[in-house]
């Protein structure tokens, strides 16, 4: 099947302009999905190909540049977004007007699952480099509560995954001291096939996630950096190799 792309400057999903490096409109073809990097880590694992035609009927593929938004907290909910590639944050505006870091998504994860049960986004979702997604709409999603029962429950079960591991997230990153704080970030974000390596992003959203200043989260990465623990592989500061044995320890001291 032909795929069509087109680059578009500005493009408005609910009532907001999303900017967008590319989107393929049309369907995408089996053999792509198929050998999807991320298809066993992500909502695709484990179809049927009578499941898998079905959605595949109606999925986009979509790339975001860094720092434009999928979609923002309180929009209307209208589709749900599996990342293949990149991370993306995920933002809750607070009543007095502060933003906190409730999660990173990564490839293999999937965003704005609770439009499954609610009528909006509960979170902004900003793309932190560049990212690809499937973009799934809502109302395929709920047709399968119909017409396939297994893979709707299978959606259910990993939303519910999700707030567990927001939670969890939430309890980690937000208790103990500055150093123990940013070394379970730093193994959290360690990449699957790379143990040794993390991927972390800007002082200032380091900061916000784990309840510290930019100012306490700088000094810390260098503070690790000269003791060993961690040794920048860039210099903006955002790929590290790690030592998973002294970062442990570093958590375990602190306890």
């Amino acid at each position: 099947m032909a795929n069509v792309g087109f680059l578009l400057n500005n493009y408005v999903i609910g009532n907001h302009s999303m900017k967008i490096a590319d989107i393929r409109s049309n369907l995408l073809d089996r053999a792509r999905c198929h050998s999807c990097g991320v298809r066993e880590s992500s909502l695709c694992s484990g179809m049927t190909d009578d499941e898998f035609s079905h959605i595949n009927l109606s999925v986009e593929e979509i790339k975001f540049s860094a720092g434009s938004s999928l979609f923002r907290q309180g929009d209307d909910g209208r589709y749900i977004y599996s990342v293949r590639q990149g991370m993306v944050k995920l933002n809750r505006l607070r009543h007095n007007g502060e933003q906190r870091i409730m999660r990173i998504l990564r490839p293999g994860d999937v965003g704005g699952l609770e439009v499954i049960v609610a009528s909006h986004y509960e979170y902004e979702a900003i793309a932190l480099d560049p990212v690809l997604v499937c973009r799934i709409p809502v109302e395929v999603i709920q047709q399968l509560d119909c017409e396939s029962p297994r893979l709707h429950k299978k959606l259910l079960e990993r939303w519910h995954e999700t707030l567990i591991e927001a939670d969890e997230w939430m309890a980690e990153l937000t208790s103990g001291t500055a150093r123990a704080r940013l070394a379970r970030l730093l193994l959290k974000m360690r990449n699957p096939a790379q143990p040794e390596l993390s991927t972390l992003f800007s002082r200032d959203d380091i900061g916000s996630m784990l309840c510290m200043t930019m100012e306490t989260a700088s000094r810390t990465i260098n503070a690790f950096q000269r003791e060993g623990k961690i040794a920048s592989l860039d210099a903006g500061g955002r790929f590290y190799q790690i030592d998973s044995g002294a970062l442990q320890a570093e958590i375990v001291s602190s306890d």
